[in-house]
């Protein structure tokens, strides 16, 4: 399962987005998160892919959509494994 259905999969399963509406382009305000939903993701994603999101990044305006989020953690799960 690559990174975007992991995130897809996960978020579908914490909120009542409309899977016909989610796609890569999705800006992750339109989610509709609470803070306990970017917890479980992050918890998901460091579980998964050994990746620890810092929770900033999701206020910084670095990553606006879920494209951004796949992209945020492929680029920390290269990091992590080239450690």
């Amino acid at each position: 399962m690559d990174i975007y259905e992991f995130l897809k999969s996960t978020i579908l399963e914490l909120n009542d987005v409309d899977e016909e509406r989610f796609t890569p382009a999705l800006r992750v305000d339109d989610l509709a998160l609470d803070s306990l939903d970017y917890v479980q993701i992050q918890v998901s994603v460091k579980k998964k892919y050994g990746v620890q999101i810092d929770p900033g990044v999701f206020t910084s305006g670095n990553v606006q959509t879920v494209d951004d989020l796949c992209r945020y953690i492929q680029s920390s799960r290269s990091s992590v494994v080239a450690s």
